[in-house]
């Protein structure tokens, strides 16, 4: 009996051993995919820096190849001689643009506060039979993002006798599409909005009952779903980014818009949000937009179907023609 319980002893033991090692190795990693990353204590800042990689080669569009692998080695160097968790942010960084491309980036709590302080509500005005609705860029859904679409959706409610519609994307860098397609839904038609192309699969972000389904934040308004069949002009230019080409690349696919201005920013890619121990967080793009007819611009800018330095005008003549 004594060796029964000696033998349930040491099996315990190197069980018990043997999760910790697990959760230390895998449980930063792989609970940041959940957004509670689970840490057994603090990391020093090299693990740290080392945990940040992990996740960047686990998720990165790029994150794989000769230069990955170079530039992975060359950082866990760098790791070596850091002291503190801000002398990483820089490696960091680096090591998003080579593994994430340019849309790939590092958000600190201040930068965090910095951004959501910047979140503008949109506005829109009536010009004769047309409504004219500004979609400013949104980072802070769970704050104010229900707000954000009741404003616009109130708006359209209340001018149903319209003949056209302008949806100015300028300088709409992007943050959470949810709002934004909320606001507009009804504008598009239910069903599949554009695809996102993973490298080892697609997915597709619907629109359903007024919520974007599979791209950014659902928000469930106040104002019942409803739908306003008339033509739509899509304003857009060299500052229309990230969630903005999303909602561009949305009414791509539908056949009453046209779109007028600039080229956009060329950013029409899908990121994930990772936390790191202090609050810091890894935004990497995992996927990139993909229209109904199978196009897919990466990082270069989607073109307007007309190119114009005068694209309220030049919308405000196609509407009323």
């Amino acid at each position: 009996m004594l060796k029964f319980f000696k033998w349930i002893t040491i099996t315990l033991s190197i069980f018990l051993l043997a999760s910790i090692f697990l959760v230390y190795q895998f449980g930063p990693v792989v609970g940041a995919q959940f957004g509670k990353p689970i840490y057994i204590f603090a990391p020093n800042a090299e693990r740290y820096g080392k945990v940040a990689i992990e996740m960047i080669e686990l998720n990165g569009y790029y994150a794989n190849g000769e230069q990955w692998e170079e530039t992975k080695e060359k950082l866990k160097n760098e790791f070596k001689k850091v002291s503190v968790y801000e002398d990483t942010y820089l490696f960091i960084e680096e090591a998003l643009q080579v593994g994430g491309g340019k849309h790939s980036f590092l958000l600190t709590k201040e930068n965090r506060q910095t951004l959501s302080a910047k979140d503008e509500m949109p506005s829109t005005t009536r010009e004769g039979d047309l409504l004219i609705i500004k979609l400013p860029q949104h980072i802070d859904a769970a704050a104010n993002g229900k707000q954000y679409a009741d404003t616009v959706l109130q708006e359209i409610k209340n001018n149903m006798n319209i003949k056209g519609a302008i949806i100015d994307l300028r300088g709409n860098r992007g943050g959470d599409m949810g709002p934004m397609i909320t606001a507009v839904s009804p504008f598009l038609e239910d069903g599949d909005l554009y695809h996102l192309e993973y490298l080892d699969r697609d997915w597709t972000v619907k629109l359903e009952n007024g919520k974007s389904i599979g791209g950014g934040t659902q928000i469930t308004t106040n104002i019942t779903p409803f739908k306003l069949d008339v033509p739509v002009a899509v304003l857009i230019d060299d500052q229309t980014a990230s969630s903005g080409e999303a909602v561009l690349m949305a009414f791509m696919g539908q056949p009453h818009a046209k779109i007028f201005g600039q080229p956009s920013a060329g950013y029409a890619s899908a990121n994930i949000t990772l936390p790191l121990y202090d609050g810091t967080l890894i935004n990497i793009t995992v996927a990139y937009n993909k229209t109904l007819n199978g196009e897919v611009f990466y990082d270069t800018p989607v073109l307007p179907d007309v190119q114009t330095d005068h694209p309220l005008e030049q919308a405000i003549e196609w509407l009323t023609k």
